[in-house]
């Protein structure tokens, strides 16, 4: 099973807000993007290298557009923020090396907290070593 395929079923688990989803040409789909649209969020996916248009007005219009203006996804992620992907890939990849790649409970809402755990434990550690590298700074 695939990403794309996963991704709707995901998002008719969870109860709570979200105001965007991103992800790579993996989730160009039409089955993902009418999935977000259902919850009403907003979808940042790099088109697939070589993309066609689809009907005019779908949210993925601009960004198949400015790969075809500019030979190029740069604008489009430059221009909608895309590197935030990067940055919350980046993120959890640190939370699964530090503090390990599972979740140990089975309940949706203790599974939510022990997150929240995880991601205040590693806020911390990233707080003590900026505090380590300001003191060595002064020194």
């Amino acid at each position: 099973m695939t990403d794309a395929e996963v991704l709707p079923n995901l998002l008719r688990q969870t109860r709570r807000k979200i105001l965007e989803i991103s992800g790579d040409g993996a989730y160009d789909t039409r089955d993902c993007l009418a999935a977000i649209h259902i919850r009403r969020a907003v979808a940042l996916f790099l088109p697939r290298e070589g993309a066609a248009f689809w009907e005019r007005g779908h949210p993925r219009y601009l960004a198949v557009g400015c790969q075809k203006l500019y030979g190029s996804n740069k604008h489009w992620k430059k221009r909608y923020g895309y590197h935030k992907r990067s940055l919350a890939e980046t993120a959890m990849h640190r939370v699964k090396q530090l503090l390990g790649g599972r979740l140990s409970l089975r309940n949706y809402n203790a599974q939510v907290g022990e997150a929240y755990a995880m991601i205040k434990a590693l806020n911390k550690l990233t707080g003590l070593v900026c505090l380590k590298l300001a003191a060595l700074a002064d020194n």
